[in-house]
């Protein structure tokens, strides 16, 4: 109810999953742009869904390379399935709870990682990359706000925010905060 960081996080882990399967979804649609926005008469801000956009946007833009994720906890197989019906495969990354896509950049120069993180609590996972090494310093874009209910409204100050956080060089294991979507930016050695 109502566009909040709660419906951020279940957007974002949508976003993950439909730039997993970019090999056959080749296109997708926000019917309503407006509805990104929070808006009076005489003003107008990106509420939470709109500055989720903008940060996807930003840093998982078009002529990303999707790369292979792996992980050793998958995701739970759903308690209410539509129909009643258990899916062949179950949706998410391979590193429950949190929900995780990775790509490169079109110049190949970095490669971007996207975590959400939905719980309440703090999560850590290993960050191994094969077939490339990543150096140099890199950077985290984090969306969070206070709680699930943390919402922006025009004309107020923001209760989500989207802050860029220099991380140096890719650490081994990575701390994501809760109810956060972080996107990392590693660059490439060349």
């Amino acid at each position: 109810r109502g566009v909040n960081l709660k419906l951020a996080l279940a957007y974002g882990m949508i976003f993950n999953e439909m730039l997993r399967h970019t090999d056959f979804l080749t296109m997708s649609a926000h019917t309503m742009g407006v509805s990104t926005l929070d808006y009076n008469s005489t003003a107008a801000t990106f509420n939470t869904a709109g500055l989720l956009f903008k940060l996807y946007g930003d840093h998982m833009g078009a002529g990303m390379l999707p790369v292979a994720l792996s992980g050793n906890s998958p995701q739970p197989a759903p308690k209410y399935p539509i129909g009643g019906d258990q899916p062949k495969t179950t949706s998410g990354s391979p590193t429950y709870p949190l929900d995780m896509f990775a790509a490169l950049s079109p110049d190949r120069k970095f490669l971007t990682l996207a975590v959400v993180n939905a719980t309440e609590s703090e999560q850590k996972f290993d960050l191994n990359v094969s077939g490339t090494r990543l150096e140099g310093p890199s950077t985290l874009w984090r969306m969070t706000g206070k709680d699930l209910q943390a919402a922006d409204h025009v004309g107020k100050p923001p209760h989500v925010t989207v802050e860029e956080i220099p991380i140096g060089d890719a650490p081994g294991t990575i701390s994501v905060a809760p109810i956060s979507i972080d996107i990392y930016r590693f660059p490439v050695a060349q």
